[in-house]
């Protein structure tokens, strides 16, 4: 099978990319997420702060079969539900994206992420894919909070791939899932606390919140977050309610770093969005589209000068559009040489394991 040799080739490649990822990592990242809840509306606000902003966006459909990029026990599964999905590292390994069903699944940095060792039993799926994995299988928090019992992150760099994510659902539930000493910890409930966060661990946010010992930039836009849900007026219209969430993305930006600001409705399945090339507002409606698995996968630059309804602007996911993205966020991260190059390849690859599973495969 296809996937499957992508996977070996992983395996006998990781120790090699490790070593050159640790002489080539970026400076530290900067990311910030907030969700609010006013009178029953949802919204979900984040800001993705990176060393560059190129990305496509992309929409992926429901009955898909895949496996998942990992060296150790790969899940295989089919999605579920169709998303929308924001990469930067080609296709099928998102950073953020919400589903059909209005789950929101976000990553952000955290250097001190530890995840499972290899030995740990379970199925795997790689860290940034596990965004990916989610929106694919789960409806609810509940739902991803319980698949960790099951499938589990697991780096091919463990250098560079520490992260943490933030999830929400259309129930208004509210989760963070962290790896700390290779154990899944979970921060769930809808208090103010619970509904922001940065790139500190939920120990460091919640110390940073009882006691407004402030020890980090991370903290201190913590708490500038939080201090915006608390100051959210519930007299505002649902039109004032996203004015007032890219206005909170404004007070935590860091300057030219914040590349992406997302503004996701869960209720209504819509997502705003601005970046820093493209500053113009501009959302893309899921119930808009159409995830049936036999449609040609539909794609956008995110930096695309145009405004207004991104359905119109959508176009054909091409190969070659994958690589140009690829070929660029690679170039970045890694130095040249072969390492660089097959890897690179490998990502490419994998657009063309997915396959239209069967009416009687289960998910």
């Amino acid at each position: 099978m296809k996937i499957a040799r992508l996977t070996t080739q992983f395996v006998v490649m990781a120790s090699a990319l490790v070593t050159v990822s640790c002489c080539s990592q970026p400076a530290a990242q900067a990311c910030t997420i907030m969700r609010f809840s006013n009178n029953g509306h949802l919204i979900v606000a984040r800001n993705h702060d990176w060393m560059f902003g190129e990305g496509m966006i992309v929409v992926n459909q429901r009955r898909i079969r895949k496996t998942a990029i990992s060296p150790v026990q790969p899940v295989s599964w089919t999605s579920k539900y169709g998303s929308v999905s924001f990469v930067q590292f080609g296709r099928e390994i998102p950073f953020a994206g919400m589903n059909e069903v209005g789950l929101t699944v976000d990553l952000l940095q955290l250097n001190e992420a530890q995840f499972p060792k290899p030995t740990r039993g379970g199925k795997t799926v790689n860290v940034i894919q596990w965004v990916q994995y989610q929106l694919d299988t789960a409806k609810s928090v509940r739902e991803v909070i319980a698949s960790l019992d099951e499938v589990y992150p697991m780096p091919l760099l463990p250098s560079v791939e520490r992260v943490h994510y933030f999830v929400t659902d259309q129930t208004g539930d509210v989760a963070v899932v962290e790896f700390v000493d290779g154990q899944p910890v979970v921060r769930y409930g809808t208090g103010t606390a619970q509904c922001a966060l940065t790139n500190s661990t939920c120990t460091d946010c919640d110390r940073a919140y009882t006691t407004r010992d402030l020890r980090s930039s991370s903290e201190r836009r913590y708490i500038q977050a939080v201090q915006a849900i608390e100051k959210a007026d519930n007299n505002m219209s649902k039109e004032q309610q996203i004015d007032y969430a890219f206005k909170s993305l404004e007070s935590v930006a860091q300057g030219d770093m914040t590349q992406w600001s997302l503004v996701y409705q869960p209720l209504e399945r819509r997502i705003d969005f601005k970046t820093r090339v493209a500053s113009q507002r501009r959302w893309i409606d899921l119930d808009d589209l159409s995830f049936e698995p036999n449609d040609k996968t539909l794609v956008l630059d995110v930096d695309a000068n145009v405004g207004g309804n991104m359905k119109p602007h959508l176009v054909g996911y091409t190969s070659e559009a994958n690589q140009k993205l690829i070929d660029f966020a690679f170039a970045q991260y890694l130095s040249p040489g072969l390492t660089r190059t097959a890897i690179k390849q490998l990502v490419l690859n994998y657009p063309g394991s997915l396959k239209v599973a069967e009416q009687t495969e289960t998910p």
